[in-house]
């Protein structure tokens, strides 16, 4: 017996005096689905999503899911079973799958990260889809660069980039693919590709939230900070140094990460608010809802954010930075154009004293819109278009 038997002998006998301690850890995860809608009484096309697994695993009817993509991949698998694909699914970055995929012939790769980018090396002529949940890396990595040099140069403290980089590597955004379909703003993609597609993130809903009147004389002085991590990446820092200086408007902040409150101090001030984690089917959520008027995402880039969906869905008016994701918001959103301390505060004077009755208006149409673009339903439907048109000439 050679070595490499000897050792998957070993492994193997290993396994099965173990496996019944770790039934839960098993049930939960799976590096690779294989198969979905395979039928071995017909000839059908084969697909890969190179994303992750853990939709496929998961109690959907007793487990409160906080985060939208897990919805989103269940849509794209039943769009491509619809399509009569068979698929198999396997984590973005998870390499050692492909000793197991090597033999398999594909004819659509869709998603990201360095599985996706070797697949697509593997199976050269496959049509690939290349599946963008943040901005272009090349804008992403200039933009978060500013905004560390701009934190070093008022807090003399050095910051690591944590949002950049991690999915989309530079030598996957130099491989040209058959098609691109994009959360964030398609102008980077023009210069290589005919027609960029770009889609809408959903957002979730609270089940018990009712959009009623809200007193906007008193919430257009309440601004919501609904973020995860990477707080100077998604400007935090740049609303604690404002909302320091006054007391007559009031920050809300959820979603602060327990490694970015090592760098970024939380401030002392009856007017910044910490939430820690905030659970989106709560009353506590529902309470911020009615409290706040906007949702304030002052981020160096994005994909389109999920905490701006979700609070959109909830009638909150977003303010966000122009040019990093959320241009297709047009007149339902406030654009800030910089990031200079003195400017966001000025800004937000601004928008406090905003016409109350225009805020309201203002209110109904952007949960009007978000319930109508950021549903699962929407994003199904939407993304059946995209593929259809993508793979119409098969």
């Amino acid at each position: 017996m050679n070595l490499k038997d000897f050792k998957a002998k070993l492994k193997n006998k290993i396994w099965r005096n173990v496996k019944a301690y770790f039934y839960d850890q098993r049930i939960a995860d799976s590096t690779l689905v294989q198969n979905i809608n395979l039928s071995t009484a017909q000839n059908q096309k084969k697909a890969i999503v190179s994303y992750v697994t853990y939709s496929h695993f998961n109690d959907w009817e007793n487990n409160n899911i906080g985060r939208t993509q897990p919805f989103e991949i269940l849509s794209m698998v039943k769009v491509l079973t619809e399509l009569n694909y068979a698929i198999d699914i396997v984590g973005c970055h998870d390499l050692k799958t492909l000793d197991y995929l090597k033999l398999k012939n594909y004819d659509l790769i869709f998603g990201f990260g360095e599985t996706f980018y070797q697949l697509t090396m593997l199976h050269p002529n496959a049509k690939s889809i290349l599946y963008m949940t943040e901005h272009h890396p090349n804008f992403t990595k200039i933009e978060e660069q500013k905004r560390l040099d701009y934190f070093y140069d008022r807090k003399k403290k050095k910051a690591n980039t944590v949002r950049t980089g991690n999915f989309y590597w530079d030598h996957h955004m130099k491989k040209k693919y058959t098609h691109v379909i994009t959360m964030s703003e398609t102008e980077p993609f023009n210069t290589e590709y005919t027609k960029p597609f770009n889609i809408f993130p959903t957002g979730i809903l609270n089940n018990n939230f009712k959009l009623k009147p809200k007193n906007h004389d008193s919430s257009k002085k309440h601004f919501l900070w609904f973020g995860s991590y990477g707080a100077i990446h998604k400007g935090l820092d740049l609303l604690f140094d404002v909302f320091q200086k006054h007391d007559d408007i009031v920050l809300h902040v959820a979603g602060f990460y327990k490694d970015d409150r090592q760098l970024l101090e939380f401030p002392n001030k009856k007017n910044i608010i910490d939430y820690e984690y905030i659970d989106i089917q709560s009353n506590q959520f529902l309470e911020i809802i009615e409290t706040c008027t906007y949702c304030i995402l002052p981020s160096c880039s994005e994909g389109f954010s999920t905490a701006i969906t979700t609070t959109m869905r909830h009638g909150l008016i977003p303010i966000v930075m122009e040019n990093t994701g959320f241009n297709r918001l047009n007149e339902l959103a406030f654009f800030l154009n910089d990031f200079n301390i003195e400017y966001i505060d000025k800004q937000l004077k601004e928008y406090s004293t905003k016409d109350s009755e225009y805020l309201a208006s203002l209110s109904e149409k952007v949960f009007s819109f978000a319930n109508s673009n950021f549903s699962i339903h929407a994003f199904e439907s939407k993304f059946n278009v995209i593929l259809n048109q993508i793979l119409k000439n098969d």
